[in-house]
């Protein structure tokens, strides 16, 4: 298959999962696959160093969107575990990028990253604390998942704000679908169900996936910053 052929298959998949998510959302079960799958064969045919834990990660993926289609309530605890499980495994991923930034303690603590950071905690908290009611007795997995999640997230910001290629804006754009994603996923289940939410959840999703892809197709090329920030 080829390249342009890949893409033209993922954006065919996309649309109709979209479409489907407006019109006929019980359906999108079986529509959700079909854009991990491309995301996998775009992935395979573009990297020139190719690691299979990315692919293994989207296959990760695809199950958690089939159980949270399914019954998002009854899996909760499951979901909780196996996104902790993804978040861990694309930090993995990410720290070929950090170690070629290299890790300095006066870049972690800038005034960007500290304030981005406890905005996106205090977000995420705040959600966790609407929820709560509903999943009390799996509380322990929730705050698991938020703290692999914001680790993810600080890693992510701390390789864009490092680094001075545009590879990285790619990194950004993923985290902050899957920031968005996990909110908005959250509150849908758990708190107020509106039908938008349903199509700025899969939107998010796929672009946020397709963005993830992007990054590791081209992390090698990824340029470190010499310039501090203040």
């Amino acid at each position: 298959m080829t390249e342009k052929l890949t893409y033209r298959l993922f954006y065919l998949t996309g649309i109709l999962t979209l479409i489907v998510s407006i019109f006929a959302e019980k359906l999108i079960i079986f529509f959700k696959p079909s854009v991990i799958i491309s995301l996998c064969i775009l992935y395979l045919i573009k990297a020139k160093r190719k690691n299979y834990l990315v692919i293994f990660t989207m296959l990760l993926i695809m199950v958690l969107e089939i159980l949270t289609s399914k019954d998002f309530i009854r899996y909760f605890r499951i979901l909780n575990i196996l996104l902790s499980v993804y978040y861990i495994l694309n930090i993995i991923l990410l720290w070929k990028s950090l170690k070629k930034i290299k890790v300095q303690f006066k870049k972690i603590f800038t005034v960007q990253l500290i304030i981005t950071m406890l905005l996106i905690m205090y977000v995420l908290f705040s959600v966790a604390d609407l929820i709560l009611p509903q999943v009390y007795d799996h509380k322990f997995y929730l705050f698991v998942l938020i703290a692999c999640f914001t680790s993810f997230i600080g890693l992510c910001y701390y390789i864009y704000l490092n680094s001075k290629t545009i590879i990285s804006s790619s990194l950004m754009v993923a985290a902050s679908c899957f920031l968005i994603v996990n909110i908005v996923t959250a509150l849908d289940n758990l708190y107020v169900s509106l039908e938008v939410f349903v199509l700025i959840i899969n939107l998010l999703q796929i672009s946020g996936q397709f963005f993830l892809i992007k990054f590791f197709i081209e992390q090698q090329n990824l340029v470190p910053v010499n310039d501090d920030y203040f």
